[in-house]
């Protein structure tokens, strides 16, 4: 019983601890388990099915806590490294906007990789960035234009209340 216990205590200090919500779910899982809920209910209250539970309880039982940890997922490789990326970010920090074909083109001449434009907006917002166009100002428009339309709108709102 004290074994019980003990192990209870030091799931509920793995789930505090824990900053997968899906390793989290796996160690809930097995907490009930060890407080003697059954299979199917613990399932229910997962959302999962009771083969997975089992899974997780078998898993568990091969290699403890290591063999519930998320196992990474097989894909394709970023083009871009972690060094190429800072070094991507400072280079885009020179200029005040970027167009997503500029920020394409830039990558495209300093790194040698062609992405299409959605990849681009997705490696910009990876960064903390985004690109945008610019909102234009006319070179003719005088420093003090906002002024000079609000006394032209007072003038006009005094004529016609009066």
């Amino acid at each position: 019983m004290e074994r019980d216990v003990r192990e209870i205590k030091y799931f509920e200090m793995l789930i505090k601890n824990e900053k997968d919500p899906l390793v989290k779910d796996r160690l809930r899982g097995i907490l009930l388990l060890k407080k003697n809920y059954n299979r199917i209910e613990v399932a229910k209250i997962l959302g999962v099915t009771d083969r997975t539970l089992y899974n997780w309880k078998y898993r568990y039982a091969e290699k403890r806590y290591e063999g519930l940890l998320s196992k990474p997922i097989p894909g394709r490789s970023t083009f871009l490294d972690d060094e190429d990326m800072a070094k991507l970010k400072e280079l885009l920090k020179k200029r005040q906007y970027w167009t997503a074909k500029g920020a394409q083109m830039l990558i495209n001449e300093e790194f040698g990789r062609m992405f299409v434009l959605r990849q681009v907006h997705r490696i910009l917002r990876k960064l903390g960035m985004h690109c945008a166009k610019p909102n234009v100002n006319d070179y003719r428009r005088p420093p003090d234009a906002e002024e000079i339309l609000k006394k032209d709108f007072r003038k006009r709102h005094w004529r016609t209340m009066q």
